[in-house]
């Protein structure tokens, strides 16, 4: 009975650190996306912005035409 054993403790403590291996790998990966998005975010902003300038810009031609 304790040979039978040995593999599933085995097996048991191999996935224990596969677990503990996998939660810190993915916490990682959160933290990545997590900058990314605010990455994002800005650059969602700089374009917002960038695209209200130049339709002022193209108001503003507009309106000096006339």
């Amino acid at each position: 009975m304790t040979l039978a054993m040995e593999p599933v403790m085995k097996t048991q403590m191999e996935l224990e650190a596969h677990e503990k291996e996998c939660a810190i790998r993915y916490a990682s990966v959160q933290e990545k996306l997590e900058a990314l998005d605010k990455r994002m975010w800005r650059l969602e902003a700089m374009i917002m912005g960038s695209t209200v300038m130049v339709v002022a810009m193209v108001v503003t031609v507009f309106m000096g035409m006339n």
